[in-house]
């Protein structure tokens, strides 16, 4: 399962709102986007029908609680964006599942392991803190690969 920890960042920082409505996991954090494609530029539409520039594609390093990190792949560079949103369309065609249950959200990858447990807030959101690793700390360190792709 993901952790949750704070680190000194505020809450807008590590923060990701769990969205049925965005077609893509998007990001406003450079520093967290690894192997960004600045070429793949787009266009994102809102419900309101604004729009906002996505300023390439990327994949953000995740630590979970157990120590073992995971790879969010395809996520939007949106600098303009305010908060971080996780795609559950994009997690589900990657065939991961989801359960809505007693006032929260789970989140289960292809092995059907528990990786985002998330509380119901009092707006009628699903938000969760993930542990990001920054770029700046790649240098050194070596992963062993699992995505979610």
């Amino acid at each position: 399962m993901l952790s949750d920890n704070h680190y000194g960042h505020t809450e807008n920082d590590l923060c990701w709102y769990l969205d049925t409505g965005c077609s893509n996991h998007v990001t406003r954090r450079k520093e967290w986007l690894v192997d960004l494609d600045s070429r793949k530029k787009s266009k994102i539409r809102f419900v309101d029908d604004s729009t906002m520039m996505a300023k390439g594609v990327g994949r953000v390093l995740l630590t979970c609680k157990n120590g073992e990190t995971a790879y969010m792949d395809g996520v939007l560079f949106v600098p303009t964006m305010k908060s971080n949103l996780l795609s559950l369309g994009q997690l589900l065609e990657k065939a991961y599942t989801m359960s809505m249950r007693e006032n929260s959200i789970e989140v289960f990858d292809r092995r059907k392991h528990l990786i985002i447990k998330a509380p119901i807030s009092k707006n009628r959101t699903f938000k969760v803190n993930l542990n990001v690793a920054t770029i700046q700390s790649l240098s050194s360190v070596s992963v062993e690969e699992e995505s979610w792709k």
